[in-house]
């Protein structure tokens, strides 16, 4: 800044004199030279220039100091070369005057225009240090909240399980239920952690149906034991570059999210295609569907309408698509289903 601000000094001073040189033109050079009554004009305009790049560059003080300075050799050249015509005099000084507003005006709507972009600055600063702020304490009340209800369940089983009386099979229950939790517990955990220090992307080619055949079959125990059925669908799917780990985790999550919607059971249809230089992921349903109120939020942190879950998973969905140049879009239906598509480009892919 200091360096700057020395540069934009001698940068103004150059200019000033080369401008004053005109101004003193008839002093220094009408000798040899000749009169010239044009070149006093056109440096009377030009003086405009110093005294604008004073108070831009450095503010009121910049441009009413550019315009003293100009003034007083101004004043000092009507002392030593006389004007004969009153009218020149009149002229002479109305336009020192006009340096001196010229150059306070340009100087109070510089610093104006500073001090706002300043106010600015810091009421964004402060927005966002409030923001963080709520998003921690939207996060630490989300976290307790999740952790809370699988840690109970936990204490339970394992105090049921003291109990010496209890059949094989009744220890098996609950020794399948604490198993439950605490894999419900630590999905919580990576959830939050991929949302609040995500890991750079290790992008490689990879085929999405590969991917979305691995996020299915982990998901198939679930489908049956909620009686959904998962229809695929490929179509030409093209070769894309991306992260096969962050990939997975989208599709986890949005199968997951389609399955919470059918509570009863339904149909998850998964299709793949290519469009132009995309491929083309879609991942419908036939579930409760969302009101148009809901699908406005959808993506914000913390935001859920179900009775579990941490309200990251669209969240953490859309930034990994993001990463990945690419697009998601949800189109929901109340009462009759969702779908969600998201393009990913491929033309790196085949270069």
């Amino acid at each position: 800044m200091f360096k700057t601000n020395k540069l934009y000094l001698i940068l103004l001073i150059i200019i000033t004199a080369a401008t004053l040189t005109l101004h003193y033109y008839g002093l220094l050079f009408e000798g040899a030279l000749g009169h010239s009554h044009l070149i006093h004009v056109i440096h009377a305009r030009l003086c405009y220039i110093p005294i604008v790049l004073g108070a831009v560059w450095f503010g009121l003080r910049g441009g009413i100091s550019t315009a003293v300075v100009i003034s007083v050799f101004a004043f000092m050249y009507i002392l030593l070369k006389p004007v004969v015509i009153a009218e020149n005099l009149i002229s002479e000084y109305t336009e020192i005057a006009f340096y001196l507003a010229i150059g306070g005006m340009a100087g109070v709507l510089v610093d104006r225009e500073r001090t706002f972009a300043r106010k600015k600055e810091e009421a964004e600063r402060k927005l966002q240090h409030a923001q963080r702020l709520s998003m921690m304490g939207q996060m630490t009340a989300s976290i307790a909240h999740e952790i809370k209800n699988p840690l109970g369940s936990i204490k339970g089983a394992s105090q049921i399980l003291k109990d010496d009386s209890l059949s094989d099979e009744e220890k098996q229950e609950f020794a399948e239920i604490i198993e439950k939790e605490t894999d419900r517990l630590d999905f919580v955990v990576k959830d939050f952690l991929s949302y609040a220090r995500p890991s750079p992307a290790r992008f490689e080619i990879i085929d999405p149906r590969e991917i979305l055949n691995s996020a299915s079959r982990q998901l198939n125990y679930q489908a049956r034991e909620n009686n959904i059925n998962i229809h695929i669908d490929y179509n030409n799917a093209p070769l894309i570059k991306a992260d096969s780990d962050k990939l997975r985790q989208v599709f986890l999550n949005i199968l997951l999210n389609s399955f919470q919607a059918m509570p009863e059971g339904g149909k998850v249809e998964i299709k793949c295609s290519q469009e132009n230089n995309h491929a083309v992921i879609t991942v419908s349903d036939n579930g409760i569907g969302m009101p148009k109120s809901d699908m406005e939020k959808i993506y914000e942190p913390f935001y859920t309408t179900k009775s579990r879950g941490s309200g990251l998973g669209l969240a953490t969905t859309k930034a990994i698509i993001e990463e990945h140049k690419g697009s998601i879009d949800v189109d929901s239906i109340e009462g009759k289903g969702t779908t969600l598509k998201i393009m990913l480009p491929v033309e790196e892919a085949e270069k």
